[in-house]
């Protein structure tokens, strides 16, 4: 089976550094075949995506995202027309640092989603709750609504180049410990909202979780058709230990 796999360089890593890892990851992971074995993803901030996408210009091993954009000129923030003008493959949209601290829409974040795959790119819509959330029972129903608004738009002609990352907002200071159930629970309820959201897409959506796994948990989940991917980001694992995840599982 084809496993995705997705790396997230978090804001205090220097450009370098950035070109840097990627290259590790390339050469530690270049003997899986591309779009059989494995597909490999790094997401870039935004003051760094473009020098990364001059240092990669050949992207058979590796596709380069953008981890945020703005349909209309913003300062500090990438538009789709200059993702497409510095080469990016990707853009993801509705991080949840970005939903629930910068205060992003489910309508935004959705138009976001309808224009940058107009524009012929790939991309992930993200989705997860808060911690009051999965404490309080809520999160199911908060994740189906930014799914059916979040994939409301969709274009059909879209259907290879989309994907749903889990990532709730509480994972990114580790402020909730939940149990095996409630994530597969989550996990879940992504697959069916998105079944029933899309109903006429001809393949089944990739899903992506965001949350850390032991190599052994890991392929149970891929075996078990769980999981399609993973997206762990450069403060929980250096790219050479991510690399030698992606070696041990394949």
């Amino acid at each position: 089976m084809l496993k995705f796999y997705c790396y997230h360089f978090t804001a205090d890593k220097t450009t370098p550094q950035i070109i840097a890892d990627i290259k590790t990851l390339c050469e530690q992971t270049a003997q899986f075949e591309r779009e059989e074995d494995i597909m490999l993803f790094v997401y870039v901030p935004a003051v760094s995506l473009e020098a990364v996408c001059a240092a990669f210009p050949d992207r058979k091993l590796v596709k380069i995202s953008s981890q945020s954009f703005s349909v209309k000129p913003v300062t500090d923030e990438l538009t789709p027309e200059k993702l497409k003008e510095i080469g990016a493959d990707m853009a993801i949209a509705g991080l949840a640092d970005r939903r629930y601290l910068l205060g992003e829409k489910d309508e935004t974040i959705r138009d976001g989603l309808e224009t940058i795959l107009n524009l012929g790119f790939k991309s992930m819509l993200c989705v997860g709750e808060t911690k009051e959330a999965a404490e309080n029972g809520s999160a199911a129903g908060v994740i189906a609504n930014q799914i059916r608004i979040g994939f409301s738009k969709i274009p059909y002609e879209a259907h290879y180049r989309i994907g749903t990352v889990y990532r709730p907002l509480w994972d990114f200071d580790n402020s909730y410990r939940p149990s095996e159930e409630y994530t597969l629970s989550m996990l879940r309820t992504i697959r069916e909202t998105v079944k029933e959201t899309l109903p006429g897409f001809p393949i089944e959506m990739p899903l992506f979780f965001g949350g850390m796994l032991s190599a052994d948990k890991l392929t149970q989940y891929f075996n078990d058709g769980i999981i399609d991917g993973v997206y762990w980001d450069s403060k929980a694992i250096s790219a050479e230990e991510f690399a030698g995840i992606i070696n041990t599982i394949g």
